[in-house]
Formats: structure tokens, sequence, C-alpha cells
């Protein structure tokens, strides 16, 4: 008998401590609460949490997406998803690890998403994985590089004839102005093929210049480090046989490479520089007279070209093979243009 009441007091005991403890937690909940309440109210934040539900989910995948330019491609992607409904993710921003572009198109079909915007490197495994997303009903758009012997339903990109035209116009201004043999850097990972982008521009510049008191020659940078490519044009500017009177880059990390070394060796007006993007840097180098000019595409609008042919199919199961993306010059003419729109959006 005093064992069970022994028993039943101690079982009394436990369940006081278990409620009490209950209450002691359900008020430290409520007052916590309540300072949170206070504090967001005194900071001024609004205390609900907004979500948005889309019709449809972009991923966007390139080996780039932290150069500039593919910022710039994804912010115009994105600007252009707000408006037709659509979320763009960039696939692989802010993981731990480095993932190939293989394994991010691997994670963009496990994810089911409603479409994908991909810059291909060429390699077989992303034509096999770009089939693959279509055969599983996800369609692909590429961009800046195409891969036409897949079942990707758009190229977003430069229409190769009018960059080539562009390039020729500035070469024609600089051998009126005197100049004599112009150099094109060209890719050593691309030289070769035969309808490359860049095979097509150095052809329309020869053709450009024709039977003119010029000379057109193509050089072989090598495109595997920065280091590499730095080293192959100081060669090209140091020679002191036959150095080049114009250097016409069809890359951006060339026009900077290009840029710099012609400053380090004193040879700002001796060698006129054709660049490629519109970086910070090389529209400073234009006003400072280092670049003689750059050829420019609109990366926003390239962006927004790939989220209307990828809604455009989803919506009518068809789509324009091509997007063309508008080609500009910027030059000393303009580029004050440039760069304040360049330094407003900064500071937005």
């Amino acid at each position: 008998m005093i064992a069970k009441l022994k028993n039943l007091k101690k079982s009394k005991v436990i369940s006081a401590a278990v409620v009490s403890s209950i209450v002691a937690g359900v008020l430290l909940i409520i007052i916590g609460m309540t300072y949170y309440k206070y504090r967001i109210s005194e900071l001024g934040i609004e205390d609900t949490a907004v979500y948005t539900n889309y019709t449809y989910h972009y991923a966007i995948i390139s080996e780039e997406t932290d150069a500039d330019f593919w910022k710039a491609i994804y912010q115009g992607a994105l600007k252009e998803g707000k408006d037709r409904d659509v979320y763009v993710e960039k696939t692989g921003s802010s993981l731990f690890v480095d993932y190939s572009l293989a394994d991010l198109m691997r994670i963009a079909i496990a994810s089911d998403v409603d479409g994908i915007i991909l810059e291909p490197n060429g390699e077989e495994e992303i034509i096999d994985l770009i089939n693959e997303a279509v055969d599983e009903g996800i369609p692909v758009i590429t961009v800046m590089k195409d891969v036409p012997n897949s079942k990707r339903k758009s190229y977003v990109g430069i229409n190769t004839y009018k960059q080539g035209q562009a390039y020729s116009k500035e070469v024609l201004n600089v051998i009126a102005e005197g100049k004599k043999k112009i150099m094109v850097l060209m890719n050593a990972d691309s030289a070769d093929t035969a309808d490359n982008a860049q095979s097509v521009i150095y052809t329309s510049i020869i053709e450009a210049v024709g039977n003119q008191d010029a000379t057109v020659e193509s050089v072989i940078v090598n495109t595997q480090s920065t280091f590499s490519s730095e080293e192959d044009i100081r060669n090209i500017i140091m020679d002191k046989n036959d150095p080049p009177d114009v250097l016409v880059c069809l890359t951006a990390v060339d026009t900077l490479s290009a840029s710099q070394a012609v400053v380090d060796y004193n040879k700002v007006g001796a060698i006129d520089i054709i660049g490629y993007y519109d970086s910070e840097i090389i529209l400073h180098d234009i006003e400072k007279g280092i670049v003689h000019s750059t050829m420019t595409i609109d990366a926003s609008q390239m962006g927004a070209f790939c989220v209307d042919a990828l809604t455009e199919y989803r919506e009518t199961n068809g789509v324009s093979d091509f997007y063309s993306v508008d080609i500009t010059v910027i030059d000393r003419d303009n580029v004050s243009e440039y760069i304040t729109k360049d330094d407003t959006e900064s500071n937005e």
C-alpha cells in the first residue's frame, strides 16, 4: 500500500513536471514571437512571407555563369521571365561543389524543369543529354553556341554574317587611317572548323579588304588558360621583324589581353585593337584610345530571347529555329553613352 502511494505521488510529480515544461515552452514561444514581431515592426520590415507561383520553371546552364557576360544574359532572362510568368533558375549556383556541364544537365533533367537554356561545349555527352531532355518532354534552347545535329528546339545567338560585316567595316576604317598589316586572333580549339563563326568572320574580313594595300592573316591563340592567351598575344606584339598594325580580337579575353599588352610595351597608337564585348575596362580603354573599337551584343536581349523561345514552344509546340541578337559597334564617337549607361546600372 505504501509502495502504491509512493508510485502515485511520483507519477503526480512527473506529470506536474511535464505540464510545467509544456507551459514554460509555450510561454517561451509566445515571448519569443512577441519579441520577434516587436523587432520586425521596429525595423520596419513586413512580417509576411510572399510566395509566387509561376507557370513555368526554366533552368539556365553554362560553364561561364560567373562571367559578367553570362550574368547579363541571366538578368535578361530573369526579367523577361517575370513578365511571362516564368521562374528562371541558374542551375549550379550557390553550390559547394563545382559540377561539370553534363552534371548540371542531369540535375536539370532530374528536377523535371519545363525548359533548359544551355550554352553547349561541343562534347558528345552534352548532345546526348540534350536529346535525353527533349525525349523526356523538356525542350532545350542553345545559346551562343549551337548543336544543330541535336534535338534542340531553337538557337539564340549572333548572326555571324552580320558580325563579319561589322568587323570588316572597322578594319576598312583603320586601313583608311594608314594601317597595313591586319592580324586576326583565332582560338586554338576552333580555327580548324570550316564553318566555325570565327572562320566566317575571318573570311569576311579578307573579302572586304580585297586588293587594297593591306594584308590580312590569322594567328592561333592558345585558349587553355588566360595566361597562355596573354603570352601568345605578347609574343605577337613584340615581334621585332613584322609586328601587326591592327589586332582583331574575337573574344573578350583576347581583347583585354591585347589592350594590357600594348600598354605594357608602349605600343598604344602603334597597334590598333578592334575588340569584342563592352566590359567596363574595354569601354574605358576605348575612351583612352587604347582600343580602337569593339563589337558588342545585347546580352540582356539574348537572355530574353531564350525565355521567349522556350515559352513559345511550351504554348504552341513550335518555335523559330534561330533568334538573332543585335550587334553594336562602340568607338570613341559613342563610347560615352555606354560608360554613362554602365555607371548608372552599377549604382542601381
